[in-house]
């Protein structure tokens, strides 16, 4: 295939300019609104941060840019201690070109590769966030790629944030991605998301708007919604309030529970230390002098090693209690690593259940504001005496 031509620096439609004209031409591109320049090969060096983007398919863009031209300059910073350019991006460009042979490169780059310089007084933290934008500007991005970015710029402005240079870190974000700022938002709320489901993002397999709405549950919650989808592909609005429900149900019994737990440990510690005290003082009364009365010494002593071993009876019954404890905490643990059949039935029962309240709830008001219709016509006042009685029998069934 025949190479498309290319207009070089210095290069017209209609020929060679003279020495003078492609000097100037030179001149102005220098001297455009950025510090434009064209850099030997050997004197650009890659990027470190750059491993984070794919370096595929270097040997097509070769040949794309051979035949169409290099259609986006390199960006470089320029390193005065070694008089090199590293790479801001066109990481691939770079490798691209670095494949072509001596010959096609010197007729394609006969001055150097065009690279924008940027200032290269910018911190670190600036030049790597220079960097994700520049890259992310011309690159087709992928979901797991993306979130990558974001998720390295909200810890980059974090930084920015701690100086007091920024305020609002979602609005940064989306301002340096060119995206909105509650898109932005989204994808932070994905990295709270448990690997199934974040990797179930990544293969698009769901959305970023069900992602950001997974993410605010807990982890069991989060299960079950794998589960579900797993089962039948999608989750209902009415089974995703279900589930949201039950996980606080759960999440108030596992409080509840932990609440019950401490309170054991602390008065198992006020045992320890009730029986520590009885001890020292059985100590010292069986080494008190012989003046006390013998009688009276043995009277306490008997009081004080009662006292004891009722305590140790009730630490051993505290002991006994919080292991139980423990092992039926495991045991829910291990229950809610799975959810059965059983449970996926009840969850899809409660959210249809839910909606056919919703819509009574909704059909009711309507009954009710036309109360005089229903006065005036038999028929309508039966059906409702009807369906009063029904419902009183079932509200007698759900209080027995």
């Amino acid at each position: 295939m025949a190479a498309k031509k290319i207009f070089k620096p210095g290069q017209t439609a209609s020929g060679i300019l003279d020495s003078k004209g492609g000097d100037k031409l030179k001149q102005m591109q220098a001297n455009s609104n950025y510090n434009f320049k064209f850099i030997p090969k050997d004197k650009i060096i890659p990027n470190e941060k750059n491993k984070n983007y794919s370096q595929d398919n270097i040997e097509a863009l070769s040949e794309s840019i051979i035949i169409n031209g290099l259609r986006h300059n390199l960006s470089v910073i320029h390193e005065s201690t070694t008089d090199q350019y590293r790479i801001v991006s066109g990481e691939r460009r770079y490798h691209a070109i670095n494949l072509m042979n001596e010959k096609t490169y010197k007729e394609l780059f006969p001055t150097g590769i065009p690279c924008k310089v940027e200032k290269s007084s910018i911190s670190e933290i600036d030049e790597e966030i220079m960097l994700i934008s520049a890259n992310h500007d011309i690159r087709e991005t992928s979901i797991e790629e993306k979130r990558w970015e974001i998720r390295r710029l909200k810890e980059l402005y974090e930084a920015k944030k701690l100086n007091g240079e920024i305020t609002n870190i979602s609005k940064e974000i989306a301002k340096q991605l060119n995206i909105s700022q509650r898109q932005a938002i989204k994808y932070v709320n994905a990295e709270k998301l448990i690997p199934e489901l974040s990797d179930l993002l990544n293969q698009s397999g769901i959305s970023l708007e069900d992602a950001s709405k997974f993410s605010r549950l807990d982890e069991w919650a989060q299960l079950k919604i794998v589960e579900l989808l797993n089962a039948k592909g999608s989750v209902d609005p009415e089974e995703l309030e279900s589930i949201k429900k039950i996980s606080q149900e759960k999440e108030e019994e596992s409080k509840k529970n932990h609440q019950e737990l401490e309170r054991t440990l602390q008065l198992l510690a006020e045992r320890d230390k009730s029986i520590e005290a009885l001890e020292r003082r059985i100590q010292s009364l069986q080494t008190m002098p012989e003046e006390k009365p013998t009688n009276d010494l043995k009277e306490e002593l008997k009081y004080i090693s009662d006292a004891k071993e009722k305590a140790e009876r009730e630490k051993q019954r505290l002991e006994t209690q919080l292991e139980k404890m423990k092992l039926q905490q495991k045991e829910r643990e291990s229950r809610n690593t799975s959810i059965s059949d059983t449970e996926l039935k009840r969850i899809s029962q409660i959210a249809k259940t839910e909606q056919a309240l919703q819509l009574f709830e909704t059909n009711f008001s309507t009954i009710k504001n036309n109360k005089s219709i229903i006065k005036s016509d038999p028929d309508l006042k039966t059906r409702l005496e009807i369906l009063n009685n029904r419902i009183n029998d079932l509200l007698s069934e759900i209080n027995l």
